[in-house]
């Protein structure tokens, strides 16, 4: 008779810890804090697919093919390669970015606003293209606007 009670009891106090557990994991969920940029992006090969896209038309644009004109091949991979490591950094992910700050990488340049809206612009297109959400494209575009005062020298 013992060992049913015993059985009983321990069936039920595994029951209560189950149900416990179960609470303790579904208010941990609901709590828990929302997903980086970074995750919602799609993680590295999602930014990087948008930096290839992106490249490739401000890369054939007439105006700013100027930045990518007589450029090697391995110049061009690895400038992609920076830009990569900046918005992965910056939007949460595991990479650390070794490039210069913006400013000094884009100083004497000659950057203007016309140059800037065209990157704008290619980045929206891609953007769209790869159907990111509305949420996080105006985060991105956001945080592309940080970087412009850095980048940008003409008005």
């Amino acid at each position: 008779m013992n060992l049913n009670i015993r059985k009983i009891a321990i069936i039920g106090l595994l029951q209560v810890m189950i149900t416990f557990l179960s609470a303790c994991s579904f208010a941990e969920t609901k709590t828990s804090p929302e997903a980086s940029l970074y995750q919602r992006l799609g993680g590295f090969d999602a930014i990087s697919a948008v930096v290839d896209d992106v490249v490739v038309q401000i890369a054939s644009d007439e105006k700013l093919g100027r930045f990518w004109a007589h450029r090697g091949k391995d110049g061009i991979v690895r400038e992609k390669q920076l830009i990569v490591d900046f918005i992965v950094e910056k939007s949460g992910g595991p990479l650390y970015y070794t490039g210069r700050e913006m400013k000094i990488s884009h100083e004497g340049m000659r950057i203007d606003n016309e140059d800037w809206n065209i990157l704008i612009k290619a980045l929206k297109n891609t953007l769209k293209k790869f159907n990111v959400p509305a949420k996080e494209t105006q985060q991105v575009l956001e945080f592309f606007d940080s970087t412009k005062k850095d980048i940008v020298e003409k008005s």
